[in-house]
């Protein structure tokens, strides 16, 4: 696996992991486009007994200043929407097993993996202490005001995908019989900070089998980016 090129095969079993940014629901991750993901990957599957996460970050967004009561349902909403049109494309097309896809909010992982709140605590004290740590969340922020509300979005993200790769927490599983791998796939670049953090080792790094544990899928640019091989 060469970090900046495209991945040929997937051995074994596993997740495709796919996060849903509740803003481009509409736009680059509507229902068509993330089908789009499962065309692509399924030629690079050697075995069947795969699983696909749809995990949608829907409780990110009270991380802000908004009435909660209006994020809330805003957001409700759109998740209801887009899972309701993607299973409609699932079993139209008749491609896939439906059983096979699991349509999950982040919390999921908060509340089924007993690290989430440890792993938060340490990103937060680094964000304190750490003024490159800092600067790359900064970057990630993307023009928005540097507060906490945005900075605790962006901790809660690098934790919950640590926690993932990392296999730190159970996923529903359908055809996965050993869950070998567990590849996140987003159409966009990774996030520095959470590229920092890996290279620091500040979040504990323990899984050896999972070939993805430090690895992001790019799906704009069909490229894996392996964390050891990137500089910042």
């Amino acid at each position: 696996m060469k970090s900046g090129f495209d991945i040929n095969k997937i051995s074994m079993d596993g997740y495709l992991i796919i996060p849903l940014s509740m803003g481009r629901l509409a736009k680059g991750q509507d229902p068509e486009s993330t089908y789009k993901i499962l065309d692509f990957f399924v030629d690079k599957l050697e075995t069947y007994s795969n699983d696909v996460v749809f995990l949608y970050t829907n409780g990110l967004y009270f991380n802000t200043k908004e009435v909660s009561f209006a994020v809330r349902i805003r957001t409700n909403q759109q998740m209801i929407s887009h899972s309701a049109a993607l299973r409609k494309l699932i079993q139209k097309r008749k491609k896939y097993i439906p059983n096979a896809f699991h349509f999950l909010p982040f919390d999921y992982v908060i509340l089924n993996s007993p690290y989430f709140s440890n792993f938060f605590d340490i990103l937060k004290k680094l964000e304190t202490r750490d003024s490159v740590f800092r600067k790359y969340l900064n970057e990630a922020v993307m023009g928005r005001t540097y507060e906490e509300a945005n900075v605790n979005f962006l901790l809660e993200e690098i934790a919950i995908s640590h926690i993932l790769r990392q296999r730190l927490v159970e996923l529903p599983r359908t055809l996965v019989r050993n869950d070998i791998w567990r590849l996140i796939v987003y159409p966009g670049c990774y996030i520095k900070a959470d590229i920092y953090q890996w290279k620091k080792k500040v979040l504990p790094q323990i899984d050896n089998i999972n070939p993805f544990s430090g690895a992001h899928y790019d799906f704009s640019e069909k490229k894996i980016f392996v964390f050891d091989d990137l500089s910042l």
